[in-house]
């Protein structure tokens, strides 16, 4: 009887002791840890990603410092640790404690994050301290605990406190949407609508160039400011995460296309979360804000990037790739954070704005301004915050602390604007909203009259500055090319109603643009411009950098005679157009010089141990090969048996 009992009452139940260890685990790490600690992890994967994909861009399979690509890949794996894990956490917490200036607590939480993600593989055989076989490459123990890690955490230890209490975490300063609109004026007058939407204006490399940095960024910043990613969530985003054409519900229908952040460090997939499963898709509507109009600037770069490419973008197409410094695009390849941030940095030098801001500026601005600076009555609740900027319901609430309401005591405790003509009196309620439903008072409108017919003054100014200078350029054209006189006349008595008006006609920039491009056009026959991809450097044609390290003489010759997996061709059998004309000076030299060493050694009869007779020097420096091949062929031709091709049709006929 007891044993039928027994049986029936199924597998054991778990011992008190179990029952504890569980219960912590699901009431303390997973709702207050985990999901930060498996947000760190998802980071360190994308960012060791990014690393690898660029050492293989450059063909360096073992680097200078003895790091073997292929396994660098594997460092951050389920299936455990490896020789190289210690050195990839290194470069991570260095990448986002110095490269992007996070603090203390980053350090912190990445190193609690990847000693819990080793200590908890299999039985607990990666816990404890860390030891490696340099031999055999074995790992013991838990590599956030290696020297090289600790050494790191210790640094930014010593930095917080060197830069006072305050300074324990080093945050980016939140991006305005006055700050945000400055750069976005300052790159739309410096790149105008005609030239990202009229391919027969650009017709130079650095004309495309500069059209594609600028549109690039007015799609990155609009769409950074919109959807609050962080840099690797917006980078990695691919064509198959649109889904374009969609309509909203009825009665109005409005256009607008979603977006599918497929790699956020979300929150809707985590434990403790009960609200609808939407997989972090946000529909994108058209803003009446231009600065942060996110459906306008990105569908009109992915338009540009297209016209580049020379066809549709593909699923696995990145909608923001690599474009190396030849203007070569790699479409699978997404930009790095490095390049993101330098032409950040360089669009707030030319806009004027003092502040030093990151990528992740925009994340905190976004927020901050749909929660606290957006228009009375449009305004999001705590909830909606959480939902749109991806935190955790479980997560600490100092983060949204952070990000919203440290700015709004700030804000509120602050009176630096105690002079402002109309007091804004924000300590009486939630940003001093009380003062914006006030009804206007004498005081007010004679204010607000004061500063219209101010700005519409400058206006008049700076439109009937620009238009006398561009006439003055016009009148020189017209006496150099013979221009009719009365044409000149008809714009000088256009330029007179014009200062003559109380309000320009269209903004300044763009009336400037345009009498630019009247200026610079000259008479001569008509001629079909040609697609823009087809007078630009080709998408998919590129060769792989060499490396520093040993054996790059044997890389140039593999890259010769293998065929390369993007095009199908081995550079040996390239069509002649895509290493002469427009592409002469990207892929020529390059490809020459990978066929300098590759006919040496088939001269030497494609014997390693004899090509390494000759030329020694061939596994130290691969310039000092390539100019020693020269220099001996250069005195081969001069000799009496003539030209090595010679030699070798010779040799054949033979």
């Amino acid at each position: 009887m007891g044993k039928g009992t027994r049986k029936k009452q199924g597998k054991a139940q778990p011992s008190p002791l179990q029952l504890r260890d569980a219960q912590v685990k699901e009431y303390t790490t997973v709702k207050n840890t985990e999901s930060s600690y498996n947000g760190q992890i998802a980071c360190g994967r994308a960012f060791l990603k990014v690393l690898v994909d660029g050492r293989r861009a450059k063909g360096e399979e073992v680097c200078k410092d003895r790091i073997v690509t292929n396994e660098l890949a594997k460092a951050f794996n389920d299936s455990g640790p490896n020789e190289y894990s210690a050195t990839a956490l290194e470069l991570f917490l260095v990448h986002k404690c110095f490269s992007q200036e996070r603090g203390l607590s980053t350090a912190s939480s990445i190193h609690g994050a990847f000693a819990a993600f080793w200590d908890e593989m299999g039985d607990g055989q990666y816990s404890g301290a860390y030891s490696l076989d340099k031999e055999t490459g074995k790992v013991s123990g838990c590599p956030a605990r290696a020297p090289n890690v600790k050494a790191v955490i210790k640094s930014v230890k010593i930095q917080s406190k060197t830069q006072g209490a305050a300074a324990t975490r080093n945050h980016a300063d939140a991006m305005t949407l006055e700050e945000l609109d400055c750069l976005m004026q300052w790159s739309l007058k410096e790149c105008p609508d005609d030239l990202l939407n009229d391919d027969s204006l650009i017709l130079d490399i650095e004309t495309l160039r500069f059209c594609v940095e600028h549109a690039l960024m007015q799609a990155f910043m609009s769409s950074a400011f919109m959807l609050w990613t962080r840099c690797f969530e917006l980078l990695s985003l691919q064509q198959k995460d649109l889904a374009e054409g969609c309509k909203g519900p009825s009665p109005h229908f409005f256009p607008h296309f979603k977006v599918h952040l497929t790699h956020r460090k979300g929150w809707q997939q985590e434990k403790g979360y009960d609200g609808p499963r939407t997989s972090n898709v946000y529909d994108i509507y058209k803003q009446d804000i231009t600065a942060i109009d996110m459906n306008f600037h990105l569908m009109r770069w992915k338009s540009l990037l297209e016209r580049l490419y020379g066809s549709k973008l593909e699923d696995e197409d990145c909608l923001f790739p690599y474009i190396s410094p030849n203007g070569v695009i790699h479409i699978r390849r997404q930009m790095s954070y490095d390049m993101l941030q330098a032409s950040l940095t360089k669009f707030c030098n030319g806009a004027g704005v003092s502040k030093r801001y990151t990528t992740h500026s925009f994340r905190r601005g976004g927020a901050q301004y749909r929660f606290m600076f957006a228009p009375i009555g449009q305004r999001w609740t705590l909830n909606r915050i959480r939902w749109w900027g991806g935190w955790a319901v479980g997560e600490h609430v100092d983060t949204l602390i952070k990000y919203l309401v440290d700015s709004l005591q700030s804000y509120e405790n602050g009176h630096g604007d105690a002079l402002h003509p109309i007091p804004i009196e924000k300590d009486v309620t939630l940003l001093g909203d009380h003062v914006g439903l006030a009804p206007a008072t004498n005081s007010d409108i004679s204010q607000l009259r004061s500063s219209f017919l101010s700005e519409i003054q400058t206006e008049i100014q700076t439109l009937s500055t620009t238009i006398n200078s561009q006439l003055s350029a016009i009148a020189e054209t017209a006496s150099a090319t013979h221009l009719p006189t009365h044409e000149v006349t008809v714009q000088r008595s256009m330029s007179r109603e014009l200062r003559s008006a109380e309000i320009a006609p269209y903004p300044p920039t763009k009336f400037r643009s345009s009498v630019q491009l009247l200026a610079s056009q000259s008479p001569g026959p008509e001629v079909d411009a040609p697609a823009l991809h087809e007078s630009l450097p080709l998408s998919k044609v590129s060769i792989p950098d060499l490396g520093q390290e040993r054996g790059a003489w044997r890389r140039a010759i593999f890259q010769w005679m293998a065929a390369d997996g993007e095009t199908g061709l081995a550079l040996k059998d390239w069509p002649l157009e895509w290493y002469t004309g427009s592409m002469r000076t990207i892929m020529g030299s390059k490809r020459n010089l990978r066929q300098v060493v590759y006919e040496e050694y088939a001269r030497l009869g494609a014997s390693d141990a004899r090509f390494l007779e000759v030329y020694p020097e061939a596994e130290k420096s691969l310039t000092d090969l390539v100019n020693l091949i020269r220099k001996r062929n250069k005195k081969i031709r001069a000799s009496k048996n003539g030209s090595p091709a010679f030699q070798a049709s010779s040799a054949d006929r033979a």
